[in-house]
């Protein structure tokens, strides 16, 4: 007779499982090598097509072929087999030759617990919400599958198992609540043990170019989230400030590398407007404030240039605290700053001087020049658009003078150049500009389609001036987005900003969307956000501020190593049921075989026992197949009353084998 674990599945088991295993692995499709996503894919059809047409699977031979074909594919694709990418493609690999191989029922633990290993793995890449659910249907269903293949016999509907399922993951809810909320939190994920070079960050970089601000614009990604203290100031005064553009060679502009971190002086004139910044990964290590941050986090730095700058770079969803002043006044300009606040590229034409000149008669200050600068752009036939012409090997003039199509980084540089020229200290400012409102949530979303670039001037008297020459061409930018999937291909096609759809349709679908970016949101800031600073401030309000680091570790192994001596104490004592009388008569008749040499064992059922019993002694076959056949009847059976309880114990009573 065949252990029920070698006891063939059925196909609805099969077909179940096969689908099940099936999607804890497909997001992974998108994340390693096509060629291994398309060798599972092609595995699991084929065993899909066996369920039905047993011949198709393969012998040991064929399948030992198809085992080397597999490592070998990996090993190609990923030689040192080490990492988070070479991990998952190994573990793909051999769930799909765990799913050409399984035949029987002992076959479905190991499938279920590679797909809890499969499932885990999916938070190496993403931890959006809908991840989180997902991943909890499927441990569920995976948990229903492991409950059917411990049955005796299959069930009618596999609903029934997942009903015991569903039970046993709600016992196991507060645990993992308790655990969720005590755990001694790390700095950073587990996981993040190296950098992810095979997926690119997109946001503002330390460089910018005719075009780099404009690629940024057409991605509708949320670059950072903002839940203001008070009130949201308007469109006009969000200016996300980041890197600070100092040097060019009239083509490329970088940031002061060798800034010595030493704040400039800065006089406030207004009231410090505070709130939070949810960060995604972006490149370098600039955090994003408004104009300009005086109250900055304590791990970052605040650079002579208010560049906000983090002591690490930003590899992972961060969130920190920033007030920052709309009304201010910088103090003197130094010679260093001068002096590159005042560099020139090789390449400036007698074009830019002659309009420069020009300005210059016409003014009696720096401050009337920079008005005739914004005049000239508001005056002349410019354009706004995400798709300039080409321009050669000297842009600004070609810009200036001949396309007069660009976007925001063609208008910030060449004005700063045209600053410079006249003996105005200025510079590139990048980083975003302003963002939409959640009214579900009443915070504010920044996309990557907000990035944005605007020049700084320096004025005697003033101070350094935000100067944005966008406005002087598009002036609705400042109060719209750009709307990401309106964007024409077009070279000089003008820029489609988001507008308010009217309707119940478009009412509805944007509500939903607010809906989910507000989930999102809030999953953001209570869940992944729960970090170790949250983590002590909560304890600090519990009382046990003095449980953290080490200490928190030790309380949470000796509070778990309570909560399981408690648990079984409990099982323990529930288990210890009183003794069924009939039961006890019988391990009676146990023991006196015992003493005759005659041991029952653990897995011997009445029937079984009595047979053997009978095999070694037949003198004793009646007396015991008497005893046995009336202890399964009252037992298991239609004789259980008075009569044949008191007649099974005389005839235990009496036997003396």
């Amino acid at each position: 007779m065949n252990s029920p674990s070698r006891t063939p599945l059925p196909r609805l088991q099969q077909y179940a499982l096969i689908a099940l295993l099936t999607l804890t692995a497909l997001p992974h499709v998108l994340n390693i090598d096509f060629r291994i996503s398309a060798f599972f894919l092609v595995l699991v059809g084929y065993r899909t097509l066996a369920v039905e047409k047993t011949a198709l699977l393969p012998n040991r031979l064929l399948l030992f072929l198809i085992t080397l074909g597999a490592l070998g594919m990996v090993m190609m694709r990923y030689p040192i087999l080490f990492g988070r990418d070479a991990g998952v493609a190994l573990l793909i690999a051999m769930l799909a030759l765990k799913l050409i191989e399984m035949r029987v029922r002992r076959d479905v633990h190991i499938l279920v617990f590679i797909g809890y290993f499969m499932l885990a793995t999916q938070f190496l890449y993403r931890d959006q919400i809908w991840l989180v659910g997902y991943a909890m249907v499927l441990v569920a269903a995976l948990t229903a599958m492991l409950v059917e293949s411990s049955r005796n016999a299959p069930s009618v509907s596999l609903f029934r198992s997942m009903g015991v399922s569903l039970l046993l993951l709600s016992q196991a809810l507060p645990v993992m609540i308790l655990l969720f909320i005590f755990f001694p939190r790390f700095s950073s994920p587990l996981w993040h043990l190296a950098a992810d070079t095979d997926h690119a960050v997109i946001g503002v970089s330390g460089n910018i170019s005719p075009g780099s601000i404009s690629h940024l614009s057409r991605s509708s990604a949320v670059a950072f989230r903002v839940d203001f203290e008070g009130e949201i100031p308007p469109p006009e005064q969000r200016y996300w400030r980041g890197p600070v553009f100092w040097f060019t060679d009239g083509v490329n502009w970088r940031v002061d590398k060798d800034d010595d971190l030493a704040a400039a002086e800065l006089i406030s004139l207004g009231p410090t407007i505070a709130y939070n910044v949810t960060l995604e990964p972006t490149p370098g290590s600039w955090l994003y404030a408004l104009e300009l941050a005086v109250d900055i986090p304590g791990d970052s730095q605040l650079r002579s240039d208010y560049q906000l700058i983090r002591n690490t770079p930003i590899k992972q969803r961060i969130r920190y605290r920033v007030g920052s002043v709309i009304d201010y006044r910088s103090g003197a300009l130094g010679m260093a700053e001068r002096q590159k606040g005042l560099q020139l590229p090789p390449g400036i034409t007698p074009r830019m001087l002659d309009l420069v000149t020009r300005w210059q008669q016409q003014s009696d200050s720096d401050a009337e020049l920079v008005l005739k600068a914004l005049d000239y752009f508001r005056q002349q036939e410019f354009y706004y658009t995400l798709y300039p012409p080409p321009l050669g090997e000297n842009p600004p003039d070609q810009f200036l003078f001949d396309t007069r199509r660009g976007f925001c980084e063609h208008y910030a540089t060449s004005f700063t150049l045209l600053m410079r020229i006249a003996g105005i200290p200025s510079r590139v400012v990048g980083g975003y500009q302003g963002g939409q409102i959640n009214p579900l949530g009443k915070y504010l979303i920044v996309r990557q389609s907000d990035a944005h670039a605007w020049a700084e001037v320096w004025l005697r008297g003033k101070g350094w001036q935000r100067i944005d020459p966008t406005i002087a061409v598009a002036p609705e930018r400042i109060e719209q987005s750009i709307d990401p999937t309106l964007i024409s291909d077009v070279i000089g096609a003008p820029i489609r900003f988001i507008e308010v759809k009217g309707g119940v349709l478009g009412s509805a679908l944007r509500q939903l969307r607010w809906g989910a970016d507000a989930i999102n949101a809030s999953w953001h800031r209570w869940v992944l956000g729960y970090s170790k600073e949250r983590q002590l401030y909560l304890m600090q309000l519990l009382g046990i501020g003095f449980m953290h680091g080490p200490k928190l570790a030790y309380g949470m192994v000796a509070i778990t190593g309570l909560c399981v001596i408690l648990l079984s104490l409990i099982l323990l004592y529930r288990v210890r049921v009183k003794r069924d009388p009939v039961y006890a008569v019988y391990l009676s008749f146990c023991r006196r075989l015992q003493r005759r040499g005659i041991v029952r064992m653990a897995h011997e059922g009445p029937r079984d026992f009595a047979s053997r019993v009978i095999a070694a002694h037949p003198e004793l076959r009646n007396r015991v197949a008497r005893i046995t056949g009336l202890y399964i009847g009252i037992r298991y059976g239609q004789l259980d009353n008075k009569p044949n309880r008191r007649q099974f114990k005389r005839l235990v009573r009496r036997f003396n084998p």
